[in-house]
């Protein structure tokens, strides 16, 4: 890591808290598909959360090659951050691991899949708004994105650093969309080259669909098939926010299922890597 991140990780703060889900909590994310609680860490920890995911995003950490990128804008493309986006920050920084956040996280999302946390496998990613140009995520299906070769047990468990607002782009959510399958999805404005995926959703089911506003420190835990968005941030201030995905490891599919926004940006990306490799 680097110096000014290695100085972060050297103050993380000691901190206990013991959170539970209701059995209310446990209907809701069964019946709804998500489900929230107004506090998953201590505010000591979410201040000093908030130091290392800035140096995190000022030295454009990167987990893998190419693990940095704007969520809406083509890969590799050069211009101002929307919605930039950090994979897998605790491969670099293990002490992301060793947080409330990510015990806490574990143990009730093992409680709302119903199984031992010890079988869990987990895996963060951080979203930045910026002021006034963070931009809308379009609805969306988590496990749209992931390996269509393989069969998933999963859900999200999203924290903000900030208060999540509706004026600086909190989450929301439609009820029971997680009983459906994966549905067909695209890339926004039809590049493949941009990571972002959406389904245009009935406008019935936009009526129904409910904001969810929380203070920092909060955690919403979602189904990987929940359709969910989040607004742009107008706000002057910056909306941070840290997820993590938990999941029982993943079976092999009998048959790979049909995604093919999946195939359009593989054949985009290899393209593009073929065109910029020396001849």
């Amino acid at each position: 890591m680097r110096e000014a991140i290695e100085a972060v990780v050297a103050r993380k703060p000691r901190a206990e808290l013991e959170v539970e889900l209701t059995p209310a909590n446990v209907e809701v994310f069964r019946t709804n598909g998500w489900t929230s609680i107004p506090r998953i860490t201590t505010d000591e920890e979410i201040a000093w959360l908030k130091e290392l995911y800035d140096a995190l995003f000022q030295d454009r950490l990167e987990t893998f090659e190419g693990g940095v990128w704007d969520l809406v804008r083509p890969y590799g493309s050069d211009g101002e951050d929307r919605l930039p986006q950090i994979v897998h920050p605790e491969r670099e920084c293990e002490a992301l691991k060793d947080t409330l956040f990510w015990r806490n996280g574990r143990k009730l999302a093992a409680q709302l899949l119903e199984l031992d946390p010890g079988v869990l496998e987990g895996w963060g990613h951080m979203i930045r708004k910026p002021a006034r140009v963070g931009d809308s995520l379009p609805w969306h299906q988590d496990e749209a994105y992931w390996d269509p070769a393989l069969i998933y047990r999963a859900l999200g468990c999203w924290m903000p650093l900030d208060d999540a607002t509706p004026e600086n782009g909190c989450m929301k959510f439609i009820p029971a969309s997680h009983r459906q399958g994966i549905v067909d999805h695209r890339h926004v404005d039809d590049d493949p080259m941009i990571p972002a995926l959406f389904v245009e959703v009935d406008p019935a089911d936009e009526a129904r669909a409910v904001l969810a506003p929380l203070k920092a420190g909060g955690a919403i835990f979602h189904h990987s098939r929940t359709l969910h968005a989040s607004g742009p941030n107008t706000s002057d201030h910056v909306r941070r926010a840290y997820s993590t995905e938990w999941q029982l490891t993943p079976e092999k599919a009998k048959v790979t299922a049909h995604r093919p926004w999946r195939d359009a940006t593989l054949i985009a990306r290899n393209l593009e890597k073929n065109a910029d490799a020396p001849s």
